[in-house]
């Protein structure tokens, strides 16, 4: 079972949010002060894909598209198992879903898969879209939301999609296909000090759009970000009282404040 797992770096915002600040160009924030970290989407699908792998046999392949600092990421999916790691040189901080996926998908063509699996959103951007994208191009069948993943053989999956109010979607698939995975399918490893120490020596390969018959010129966003800016401050306030009292003064607020 030869596994495909794209994952991305994305700033680790959510324990810095005081530290969140808008860049000059108001298209995106400043990254000096923060700590970068592997998508948490992604870390499930690796898990899911090592387990796969552990279970059947095959190879796990881990792709990421961006600039030399992302390699850390790539050693870090080489850490929970990950057989290899492939990096396109590409800055994608300006682009969308579609640019994105018109990388990845002439790459992943030259590759053996039987399964690609994304992360079911990224927890910068959330668009959710590069997974389905991905399998439009390659003309192969996809589903998102993925919480249950059986594999017999492969040549079929049988997966669980999650849907709204715990309702859950039950599929058999035909392989290759591709899946975004959604938290809480597994428990990611924990990477061990002598699996990390291997990686940071590990050979990662770096390839160039030019290798992959791209070019700059033909990857223009069908997306454009206008303007990005911080939300502002909540306010909380507690009502004394009893129920009929707090009712009362809670809509008096909320007439003052033209809610209602």
């Amino acid at each position: 079972m030869d596994i495909l797992v794209c994952v991305k770096r994305i700033p680790s915002t959510s324990e810095s949010t005081d530290v969140v600040e808008i860049d000059d160009s108001q298209k995106g924030i400043k990254k000096e002060k923060l700590l970068f970290r592997i998508n948490d989407w992604d870390e499930y699908a690796l898990e899911e894909a090592v387990q796969i792998e552990e279970r059947l046999g095959g190879t796990v392949t881990a792709i990421t598209v961006g600039l030399e600092e992302c390699d850390d990421i790539l050693r870090k999916a080489l850490a929970m198992g990950a057989d290899q790691a492939i990096r396109i040189d590409q800055d994608i901080s300006a682009v969308d879903s579609y640019v994105v996926a018109k990388i990845l998908t002439p790459l992943i063509r030259t590759l053996p898969y039987d399964l690609i699996l994304f992360g079911m959103q990224s927890g910068d951007f959330g668009w959710a879209q590069s997974g389905p994208m991905v399998a439009e191009m390659l003309g192969v069948p996809h589903a998102t939301g993925i919480t249950r993943l059986q594999l017999e053989n492969n040549k079929e999956a049988k997966v669980g999609r999650e849907l709204e109010s715990g309702a859950l979607e039950l599929y058999t698939m035909e392989l290759p296909a591709v899946l975004t995975i959604q938290t809480g399918i597994n428990k990611p490893r924990y990477a061990s000090f002598t699996s990390i120490r291997r990686a940071r020596t590990r050979e990662l390969k770096v390839t160039a759009l030019r290798e992959l018959g791209l070019s700059v010129d033909a990857l223009a966003p069908l997306i454009r970000l206008e303007k990005l800016t911080l939300p502002s401050a909540g306010e909380v306030q507690i009502i004394p009282g009893s129920a009929d009292e707090a009712a009362a003064q809670l809509v008096t607020i909320l007439k003052g404040r033209g809610v209602l």
